[in-house]
């Protein structure tokens, strides 16, 4: 079975706790009268008194608390960063994308990038409504941005990422005089002549 995204795996229609490594993970269940017990490979990684009520949560206090300690330190390594200074929704933000993003350390980087495209207000306001969304994930973000841009009608967000192609970020295109352009597009004078003679011819036959 694999687990959800929270730190709680169903079983016989109640949630037994895992630890907070353990989420999103592959796992083994083994129950019997008594107990339930759970392992990732051949590791158990929780141990629990079995239940037979309905949607019961039977939880490990040290699961928990390991849970609360790692928002601590994602919230702790944000705390001082320009990132917090310049955008506070980001403790948040931080905080419920955990355990969905166990090492919530590992967004910060994405979003600092984010908040150098799009700017300040961009940022807390696509922070705000993907927390309002219920849906506090870097790719959430990321289309709340561009949907805002598309709507306020502003241009795409520069620089260009070419991480994969770095051969172009060495590429130099020659600019040209636009007069050059402009000639191209007048006709001769000669020309202009030419058109005006056969309708000359036209109105002396007529005459």
């Amino acid at each position: 079975m694999r687990s959800r995204k929270t730190l709680w795996v169903r079983f016989d229609r109640n949630d037994y706790s895992i630890p907070p490594a353990a989420v999103g993970q592959e796992l083994t269940l083994l129950a019997s009268d008594t107990e339930v017990r759970l392992f990732e490979g051949s590791a158990q990684i929780a141990r629990h008194r079995r239940c037979y009520s309905q949607g019961e949560r039977v939880t490990d206090p040290s699961h928990t608390n390991a849970l609360l300690e790692s928002k601590r330190a994602a919230r702790a390594g944000a705390l001082d960063s320009p990132l917090r200074l310049a955008v506070p929704e980001v403790e948040t933000f931080l905080a419920a994308a955990f355990p969905r993003h166990r090492n919530t350390a590992l967004l910060t980087t994405p979003l600092e990038r984010l908040l150098g495209l799009y700017g300040q207000e961009a940022l807390r306001a696509a922070l705000r409504e993907a927390l309002q969304r219920g849906t506090p994930t870097l790719a959430s973000v990321e289309y709340l941005l561009e949907k805002n841009r598309r709507q306020n009608r502003r241009r795409p967000p520069l620089p260009v990422d070419l991480a994969d192609r770095p051969d172009l970020a060495a590429l130099h295109v020659q600019p040209h005089d636009l007069d050059a352009y402009d000639r191209l597009s007048e006709r001769p004078a000669e020309e202009d002549r030419l058109d005006e003679e056969p309708q000359a011819a036209e109105e002396d036959d007529d005459e």
